[in-house]
């Protein structure tokens, strides 16, 4: 075997490669330590996280106020037996009702226009007498104003005539019959006579009819064929029973068919206007019973009934009208008196609280619940809960009928809630 050449063209590339993997094995060498000496005893990683990006740090972290929310079910408050006699604490089970909501409306009192109406003189001509005031009580066919008018007088000159023409046709007639009996006259007078005869009856039905449509009763007829003297004036009576709201009326004016002289309404039934929002919609429909209370009535309440309401929503207000027809026996209520409307909704059955129960802590509402077989042991409930009606809260969550809650005290109990647990404010 012969020794090697130290100085042949081989050796040099091997010392240059032995040379590099020294180097790098001391740097993987020395990177190791400085990495254990950062996990060891530098700054760890998570706070490095912390001080690079606080909002991620942020992030893992749990607010007090929802670590309290999600303990509250399992708070207790705790009442030593001298203090649990001071609170005198009763309790009550939870029990399921119909649940019902009562809200109000401002309303405003108009006449019913079914009861309502515009008098217009069925002839022209000029006020005479007027002989009620406004604000008087009226009786149906009541004398409200008395017109003199030339067109009545000729239409009842028209029916005398045509009266007296039919009368004297009509002996006329029987003469020509007698006549013919004995051959003194002929078939063809006596038709001629009786055709004469059923023309002038013709006419006195049609004046008859202009007088009734001019407002003569039976009575007015008769007499006017009795006396055989017209009546140029016309009473102007009243439609209805109810009070003069309106007088356009006036001794001396000039009117026609078209022109109202008086307004007439019956008070006994009135209706109220209230606006309903759009939230309320579903609890206001047509037939709902509704309540009417006045100011200027204290303790006076009259019922009343949702006739109609509007089909288009006002644009400006979102709501719609709503008409209830109220009885108005004494005539209470009157015209335009600003009124107040209450309307009672019924929902579905569930279980409910009285309000004594409910306490607040915050914007969280809640009930407090007695440890079985723990005296004077007391556990916080969250619950939430409908809109209070007639005492009462609607429970929607964190309750159950049959359970069992403090009606009167639970004041006290939060006071010591707080005072016990202050994270729970």
């Amino acid at each position: 075997m012969h020794a090697m050449d130290h100085n042949s063209p081989d050796s040099s590339p091997r010392r240059i490669l032995w040379i590099f993997s020294g180097i790098l094995l001391a740097a993987l060498v020395f990177a190791g330590g400085w990495f254990a000496a950062r996990r060891f005893g530098g700054t760890t990683p998570a706070a490095e996280t912390s001080v690079s990006n606080p909002t991620a740090a942020a992030s893992r972290m749990t607010a007090p106020s929802d670590a309290v929310a999600a303990g509250e079910a399992d708070l207790r408050v705790e009442l030593s037996e001298e203090d649990l006699k001071k609170a005198q604490i009763v309790t009550a089970a939870v029990v399921a009702s119909a649940t019902s909501a009562t809200f109000r409306l401002p309303g405003v009192v108009k006449p019913s226009e079914y009861r309502q109406v515009h008098v217009t003189p069925l002839v022209g001509g000029v006020v005479k007498d007027v002989r009620v005031l406004l604000g008087d009580h009226v009786r149906r066919g009541q004398p409200l104003a008395v017109i003199f008018s030339s067109e009545l007088a000729a239409a009842q000159t028209q029916y005398l005539s045509h009266l007296a023409l039919l009368e004297a046709d009509h002996k006329k007639l029987e003469r020509t019959r007698a006549l013919v009996r004995l051959g003194a006259a002929s078939t063809q007078e006596e038709e001629e006579v009786a055709a004469t005869h059923a023309a002038h009856e013709a006419d006195v039905r049609a004046s008859l009819e202009r007088l009734k449509l001019l407002g003569a009763g039976d009575s007015q007829i008769a007499a006017l064929k009795r006396a055989g003297q017209i009546d140029p004036d016309f009473a102007v009576p009243a439609p209805i029973s109810g009070v003069v709201l309106a007088r356009q009326a006036n001794l001396g004016l000039v009117v026609n068919t078209a022109q109202p002289l008086f307004t007439v309404a019956d008070l006994s039934a009135v209706w109220v206007i209230a606006s309903v929002s759009e939230k309320d919609f579903a609890a206001v429909r047509v037939g709902s019973p509704a309540g009417v209370t006045a100011p200027a009535y204290p303790g006076r309440a009259w019922k009343g009934r949702v006739a109609y309401i509007e089909p288009q929503v006002d644009p400006a207000t979102r709501t719609a009208r709503a008409r209830i027809e109220v009885h108005n026996p004494g005539e209470l209520l009157r015209i335009d008196m600003f009124v107040d409307v209450e309307f009672t909704s019924t929902g579905p059955t569930g279980p409910v609280v009285p309000e004594s129960a409910v306490q607040a802590l915050g914007e969280r509402q809640i009930v407090f619940v007695p440890v079985a077989d723990s005296a004077g042991s007391f556990t916080l409930r969250r619950v939430r809960l409908g809109p209070l009606a007639r005492g009462v809260y609607p429970v929607l969550e964190g309750l159950q009928p049959g359970e069992v809650v403090v009606t009167a005290g639970s004041f006290i109990l939060k006071a010591e809630a707080v005072r016990q647990h202050p994270d729970v404010r």
